[in-house]
């Protein structure tokens, strides 16, 4: 025995010498496709060895088999496919004019053999066709009437060239005489596997129609096929006279039907194989992103992959206005389009009405919330993705997988990739800025009396919410050390809103440099001329980092696995995190903050081993 297991397309020839090779004088080739059983296998190979000169065997991938050394057959492998296809693929390795196509699991008898030979020996050189007379054996019992599953590829002898549907306008299209024996399956849990199987063929077949269907309409289309599929098996093909393998094949058959509606929609429309293999028709595409600062960021790996894999596709951005400065500049962004956050029922309606002026192919909404589900409703397009979020996931027809609750934001980001069938080339985070803004800030740093030739820490004191917050006596600790260095330069950013707050910090610190009435843009091109950022987990922290800058973050309530993705060597980053029992709290007041106890003295010297790095 020889056992085949190479992942070759054609991986070999199992020669023998025990052959009779002079009743072997027919120009034909039979090609066998795999289906069922090794058992089976072998009885169809004994029906042909002495009077079929050569014996193709197409295999699905990676399925093993073991032919015994006395026959002398070319075993071929391909992706799992229909039997049509393993006969074309089977075709292509051919180089005789006549070509039998069986199943592994059919009996040539010896009379169907005859005729076969004589049909070979009287050709006119035309191509032809000509039907098996099939007999089928199934659940051990030999059928009277011919109960075949729906749109089965018949078992045929051809004339033809290297695909079965090239034949002449000249083809005959006839039954021979003879026999041959189809040994189905033997029991109930073989019918099962084919079931799936048949349904795996059904989905494919369905999926090149070009037609798109609703989910009600597949669905009613679905149970409507499927009774037909019943009907004609149990009633007009006189299935009913077969007893109990009469009706077992009808109930088989129809759910097969029913199964590969099914099983389309979930593949190749939910599972996003149908836009995967027809990507070339993406022509725009717009990722919705309302979150803040630092989860915008965070998004950014996911439009560059885009742009990677569909370099030719415009791609649009919708976010809070507070937060468009992420993607100003950004290379693979061609449409900026932004709503406030406390927009009006009216301003929804205007901004889905120049979405929808764009013709978009496909819509990404990565985080699921209110607004965005929303706005998703109303945008139109024939592929939606809406990212999990807390289970919320509702009006997408491409499914992305259900998120381990510890995976990162990013990664999170990246399943709407995924979904379509693409891989992640890199997650790094990255903003782009103009060689005018980086000029600014050096410019704007030197106003303000600092020395370009030093350390300079960004401290950012403020968050989003107040209990995220580390306290501020303690960021006025850490800051009198550094002041106290002669080589370190501590300044710090906030809104004019937190200045009321942070200004108070003056009164100890009086040569501060506090950055306060400027624009997103600023902040970032600031922090862009440092050494080090020290955060609490805000977006400057998440500002740093896209630049590489060596960055200590002050984490409170929230999952560092989620927010802080990044790897601590490679992205120069440090995370105070205190792994409480409360974390996850949601609160918005809190009179300990216990997952915030850290000492200055802590950060201080953590933050002198970075610089000194």
């Amino acid at each position: 025995m020889l056992a085949l297991t190479t992942n070759s397309t054609v991986f070999g020839y199992l020669m023998t010498s025990k052959m009779n090779t002079s009743t072997k004088q027919n120009n034909l080739t039979a090609v066998v496709s795999f289906e069922g059983s090794l058992k089976k296998l072998y009885s169809c190979l004994q029906a042909l060895d002495t009077w079929v000169p050569q014996i193709i065997i197409v295999l699905p991938e990676n399925k093993e088999i073991k032919i015994a050394s006395k026959f002398n057959v070319l075993v071929c492998t391909q992706k799992p496919s229909t039997t049509k296809a393993n006969w074309e693929f089977g075709l292509n390795q051919s180089n005789t004019t006549w070509a039998l196509l069986i199943r592994s699991n059919e009996i040539v008898t010896g009379q169907l053999r005859q005729e076969i030979s004589e049909k070979i020996k009287t050709s006119d050189g035309k191509a032809y066709k000509y039907l098996l007379p099939l007999t089928i054996v199934f659940l051990k019992k030999r059928l009277k009437y011919l109960l075949d599953w729906n749109e089965l590829q018949p078992s045929l002898l051809v004339r033809t060239s290297k695909t079965i549907n090239d034949v002449s306008p000249q083809e005959r299209y006839e039954t021979l005489g003879g026999e041959l024996i189809r040994y189905s399956e033997d029991t109930i849990s073989e019918c099962a596997h084919t079931v799936i199987q048949k349904a795996e063929e059904r989905a494919a077949s369905l999926a090149h129609d070009t037609t798109r269907f609703s989910s009600t309409s597949l669905f009613l289309r679905a149970v409507i096929s499927s009774i037909k599929v019943f009907i004609l098996t149990y009633f007009l093909k006189k299935g009913f006279k077969e007893g109990f393998e009469g009706v077992t094949f009808a109930v088989c058959n129809a759910h097969a039907e029913l199964l590969g509606y099914l099983r389309y929609h979930e593949f190749y429309v939910r599972g996003g194989k149908l836009l995967c293999d027809n990507f070339l028709s993406i022509k725009t595409i717009l990722i919705i992103k309302l979150r803040d600062i630092g989860d915008n960021i965070l998004c950014t790996p996911l439009i560059r992959n885009l742009k990677y894999h569909l370099p030719n596709v415009s791609i649009s951005v919708l976010t809070w206005s507070y937060s468009m400065p992420v993607f100003e500049g950004n290379p693979n962004i061609d449409r900026h389009f932004s709503l406030s956050k406390n927009a009006s029922s009216k301003d929804i309606k205007k901004l889905c009405s120049q979405l929808n002026s764009l013709d978009l192919d496909l819509v990404m909404s990565t985080h699921s919330g209110g607004i965005s589900s929303k706005i998703l409703s109303k945008v139109k397009s024939a592929n939606k993705i809406n990212s999990f979020y807390r289970g919320r996931n509702k009006l997408y027809n491409i499914l992305t997988n259900e998120s381990d609750y510890y995976r990162s934001s990013i990664e999170r980001d990246l399943d709407c990739l995924r979904s379509l069938g693409f891989e992640t080339q890199d997650t790094h985070t990255e903003i782009f800025l103009s060689r005018d803004e980086t000029d600014w800030a050096r410019e704007a740093l030197t106003t303000k009396g600092l020395d370009l030739s030093k350390k300079i820490i960004l401290i950012h004191p403020t968050a989003a919410v107040r209990i995220r917050e580390w306290p501020l006596e303690k960021f006025n600790q850490l800051t009198k050390k550094f002041a106290q260095e002669k080589n370190i330069q501590p300044i710090m950013v906030c809104t004019d809103s937190e200045y009321l707050r942070i200004g108070s910090l003056l009164d100890d610190i009086p040569d501060l440099v506090i950055f306060h009435n400027i624009t997103a843009r600023q902040m970032m091109a600031i922090i862009h001329e440092c050494d080090l950022v020290i955060d609490n987990d805000s977006s400057p922290s998440h500002v740093a980092t896209a630049f590489g800058i060596p960055t200590i973050v002050l984490f409170s309530q929230a999952i560092r696995e989620i927010f802080r993705p990044y790897h601590e060597k490679k992205d120069q980053h440090f995370v105070f995190y205190n792994d409480v029992n409360c974390r996850e709290c949601e609160l918005t007041r809190c009179d300990d903050r216990i997952c915030l106890h850290f000492s200055p003295d802590e950060v201080y010297t953590q933050a002198l081993k970075m610089l000194s790095s």
